[in-house]
């Protein structure tokens, strides 16, 4: 496999139009071919590091057989037909949906979470817009992420938890990190061998970077700090100290440019316990971290008022507003994995979005009931 210059095969219908998507993704140290379904040969497929299938196919200029089981209808069931070609010759390229109608695609799954879901209920890797401006990064980076999986396949029992595929830190939390990593339960041994560490990189990109566990979105990660997501987002993008602490804890590991920021909540955890540390004992917690991070930082910062803030999130599992948890309740989302944090909505945005109300967990319903939501 070549990382430096990842070969990327594109099957689509519109060979012609595509062919000036592959010019331009060429000029960004891309290696790419164009190929319509018919065209498609063994070497096109083996020497691919990433395959991307457009989704939508107009078969009325394309030849194909005419009995059923011979006619993919769409990308997914192409994707389905590659997948099979290249377990039987060991090869493992990562594959890819391109779509310009993810609406159409993913119906009513929660809008959050369409292209993860999506990927995961039909055994590919991920779903890539058509038209995606970031698209060369993106392909770059699925490549390098099947590359790396390579240490995983030859030796598992140095993995460490994929310290180096997810680049994790040379920090005091690093520990702590890996723990957290393995709590969510990663295929790092027979199943990683059997599917020759695919298994890894479809539990990474569909478990774990679209929900809040070992690394958290900036919600979550503001939250934790006590902070509004637009005064972490402040703090970070200055030169302060406490931007340092903050900005040593963001992810930069493989897959890292599929989705906006990430950060290492264990690092985060480690900032807490080292501002409250030199901080007088018989404060409440969210005036201490407010008393050190605006000395840390050189300027004011407020935490928030709350005695114990959640992150409430709508009914596309789109982070919505920060409540006290005493007016809110526990949800059990589809997909939502059990090992993330808690996924919570407050009694004002179930009365304003009643399906959040078959979401309540069953321990909760009863306080669902009594927040006045019927």
């Amino acid at each position: 496999m070549s990382v430096e210059t990842p070969r990327v095969l594109i099957i689509d219908d519109e060979v012609n139009k595509e062919e000036l998507v592959a010019a331009g993704l060429r000029l960004s140290n891309l290696a790419v071919k164009v190929r319509s379904p018919s065209t498609v040969t063994k070497v096109d497929m083996t020497q691919a590091d990433v395959i991307a299938i457009d989704h939508h196919y107009d078969w009325s200029i394309l030849p194909h057989p005419d009995q059923c089981l011979f006619w993919p209808q769409d990308g997914l069931a192409i994707a389905a037909v590659v997948a099979g070609h290249l377990r039987r010759v060991d090869h493992h390229a990562a594959i890819v949906l391109r779509t310009g109608a993810l609406d159409d695609l993913a119906g009513m799954l929660p809008r959050e979470v369409r292209q993860p879901v999506v990927a995961a209920q039909n055994s590919i890797d991920w779903v890539f817009m058509k038209g995606d401006p970031s698209v060369a990064d993106r392909l770059h980076s699925v490549a390098r992420a099947v590359s790396g999986l390579q240490a995983l396949v030859a030796d598992p029992m140095h993995w460490n938890e994929g310290s180096k595929w997810l680049k994790l830190p040379d920090t005091k939390w690093g520990e702590a990190a890996l723990a957290d990593v393995q709590v969510c339960h990663p295929p790092e041994n027979t199943v990683a061998a059997y599917t020759a560490g695919t298994a890894w990189l479809r539990w990474f990109a569909h478990r774990i970077l679209p929900f809040p566990s070992f690394l958290l979105a900036d919600e979550w990660a503001a939250n934790l700090l006590r902070l509004t997501v637009a005064d972490f987002r402040s703090i970070v993008v200055s030169e302060s100290p406490l931007s340092a602490m903050i900005r040593e804890c963001l992810y930069e590991g493989e897959l890292s440019e599929l989705v906006a920021s990430r950060w290492w909540r264990a690092g985060l955890d480690s900032i807490v316990d080292l501002l409250l540390l030199d901080a007088p004992a018989d404060l409440p917690e969210a005036e201490a971290l407010a008393e050190q991070m605006t000395i840390v930082h050189g300027g004011r910062v407020t935490t928030l008022a709350h005695n114990n803030p959640v992150v409430v999130i709508d009914s596309d599992y789109a982070p919505v507003d920060v409540t006290d948890a005493s007016e809110c309740v526990r949800l059990a989302p589809d997909f939502w994995p059990s090992f993330a944090q808690e996924p919570w909505t407050s009694f004002e945005e179930m009365q304003d979005d009643p399906s959040l109300r078959k979401m309540v967990a069953r321990g909760d319903r009863l306080r669902s009931d009594r927040g006045g939501i019927r």
